[in-house]
């Protein structure tokens, strides 16, 4: 694409992004995701716990991949939850993070559809569904990235035993690099796919998911760079600037989200791709209504050889 191209590409984008209220959408989902993070952790990490998996691992990811001041928030509660399991407190945060955190995943669920041009035609109780339904599953696929996290260095172990031919230490490094890079991409890819109301094939979702992929690694390095060597939020903000901090970060990723869904409702529009969507139900029906005209011919062949 020519750099004329690419600037007229952006300019129609931010437009459309503006017609679509894709900001107001952002700050609705950033709001939804403050009130859903810690209950949502606190669930998450009390499944965690019963794994018995050392609380030190996960806070050095943890410190890794977000801000200083984030990290002092949030490293307090992740190690109480882990290191001392109650079982009220289970029941309690689940109820708390299905329920604020769904709240999030339907404004995205709005958002996504007015980027793609897409009524809702899903009745309350099947949004409701749904938004528990990802709750879930983005959970669980946490957990199963931090279970990785802890015991991928023996599986790496073993899949060199059964490649030696493999560079241990650069296999190892590139694959702990790679892994939630590609988890990250996966998730994005399904959020594109499944959460509008008309499911999306993967070839029009792949370059949100990959643009969503790529800035959020750029956005996170960047805002913790900014918050631990730049902004001092606790200066201006005392006690709350963790808070405002997590906010910014929080909302930050919410139009990334967005502006991605964005992105891929443009490119089919530009394409000009009159039938983006998967089609299961009538799939099926043209299916069945094959197998019925084929009978029916292979009848009516019977009944002229008789």
């Amino acid at each position: 694409m020519e750099k004329k191209g690419i600037l007229k590409f952006m300019k129609t984008l931010l437009k459309k992004a503006d017609w679509d209220d894709s900001f107001a959408f952002a700050y609705q989902l950033t709001y939804s995701l403050l009130l859903a993070i810690f209950p949502f952790l606190i669930f998450l990490f009390t499944l965690l716990g019963y794994m018995k998996i050392d609380s030190a691992i996960i806070l050095q990811r943890m410190q890794e991949a977000l801000p200083m001041e984030v990290y002092d928030l949030t490293a307090g509660i992740v190690t109480d939850v882990l290191d001392n399991q109650r079982g009220g407190l289970m029941s309690l945060s689940i109820f708390l993070a299905i329920y604020t955190s769904s709240g999030g995943i339907r404004a995205f669920m709005k958002g996504i559809n007015k980027a793609m041009r897409i009524k809702e035609k899903r009745n309350i109780l099947h949004l409701y569904a749904l938004s528990i339904f990802w709750v879930v599953l983005f959970a669980v696929s946490i957990m199963l990235s931090l279970i990785g996290i802890v015991f991928g260095e023996q599986i790496l172990l073993v899949i060199l035993h059964y490649f030696p031919a493999l560079p241990q230490k650069e296999f190892i490094q590139t694959a702990r690099i790679i892994t939630p890079v590609v988890f990250m991409f996966l998730m994005f890819t399904m959020f594109y796919m499944f959460v509008p109301t008309k499911k999306v094939k993967f070839r029009y979702a792949f370059p949100g998911a990959l643009f969503a992929t790529l800035m959020f690694i750029l956005s996170t390095l960047a805002f913790q760079y900014y918050v631990n060597n730049l902004a001092n939020y606790s200066r201006f903000y005392g006690t709350l600037g963790a808070v405002v901090a997590l906010m910014l970060w929080l909302l930050v990723v919410s139009m990334i989200m967005l502006f991605s869904a964005q992105i891929n409702a443009l490119l089919i529009e530009v394409r000009g791709i009159r039938d983006p969507y998967i089609h299961v139900v009538q799939n099926v029906k043209d299916r069945v209504a094959a197998r019925r005209n084929g009978k029916a011919a292979e009848s009516e062949s019977i009944v002229e050889k008789e």
